[in-house]
């Protein structure tokens, strides 16, 4: 029965009607543009839009954008995750290139490129950060376990934390990154791990906030690399996002744009010529 009912489910899939606004299969786009999709819900998504049109232009095509989410209404209110299936969707009927997604800079971690979507080659390497208000504790290793560390409460740093130092730290959870960046500015929390892309584009001057901040160390996988995703059906126009990319950060460009939106600091950079997507554990990347 269950192979009956798995072998209905797979043809239904091959008979998406590719004009249906649900299905995961649309016709490719002939527009001589290039369609980015914009997550207004990345505090970084200026950047990404700045970005996005030099790349187009790198390929000698104008940048358009569908806005696939607005930013969200509070601090504590939690981003809903960006499923494959939508992502599907989007690549089949909204846009070509969907930029900002993050992967791992090794196969430990599950790197969006499988039998579904390509990933370009990335082109920023961002770290979570340390961040403090007490001078006294600039880093991890200093951190004593009567003063309370902020971190998402589904959070990498949070997961590597319980994993690895249970009983060694005093936590204090919070259910969002904007609300530990708000709390962290605001003086709730004195000291606090967040992923460098939320806390940069929310409190352009550290200094002024009284708050440090320094690249977590002492813990695994704290750096991850930021990629476009397309679909993979897709292998020339990936080729050629590899290409300008490559020339942008050769050029300096990518670390220009980081430096015009203030984003040039510590534990975020363009990443160099040299890196490459790490090898999925779960498909064969080719």
């Amino acid at each position: 029965m269950a192979a009956v009912l798995a072998g209905l489910l797979g043809s239904a899939a091959a008979q998406q009607d590719p004009n249906s606004p649900t299905s995961t299969t649309g016709l490719l786009r002939t527009s001589p543009n290039l369609t980015f999709c914009l997550d207004q819900q990345n505090p970084m998504w200026r950047f990404e839009q700045d970005l996005a049109t030099r790349v187009a232009a790198a390929l000698g095509r104008k940048a358009e954008f569908y806005v696939h989410r607005t930013p969200l209404p509070g601090v504590d209110t939690s981003p809903q995750p960006l499923d494959r299936t939508e992502l599907m969707r989007l690549f089949a009927h909204r846009c070509d290139v969907y930029p900002g997604l993050v992967g791992s800079t090794t196969p430990a971690f599950d790197y969006p490129a499988d039998e579904q979507m390509y990933a370009t080659r990335p082109y920023l390497k961002v770290s979570y950060l340390f961040v403090s208000r007490d001078p006294k504790v600039r880093s991890l290793a200093q951190l004593p376990k009567s003063l309370p560390v902020s971190m998402e409460r589904q959070g990498v740093p949070a997961y590597m934390m319980y994993a690895t130092r249970r009983g060694q730290f005093t936590e204090r959870p919070v259910n969002t990154a904007a609300r530990l960046v708000a709390d962290l500015r605001g003086g709730q929390a004195r000291v606090g791990m967040v992923f460098a892309s939320q806390l940069y584009p929310r409190v352009p001057d550290l200094a002024k906030a009284g708050l440090s901040a320094q690249p977590v160390a002492g813990l695994p996988n704290m750096s991850w690399y930021v990629i476009y995703g397309l679909r993979r059906d897709r292998p020339a126009l990936r080729s050629q996002l590899d290409g300008a990319l490559t020339r942008l950060i050769s050029r300096g460009e990518v670390q220009k744009l980081l430096v015009k939106h203030g984003l040039a600091r510590p534990g975020m950079a363009a990443a160099a010529v040299t890196d490459r997507r790490p090898q999925s554990e779960s498909f064969k990347d080719d």
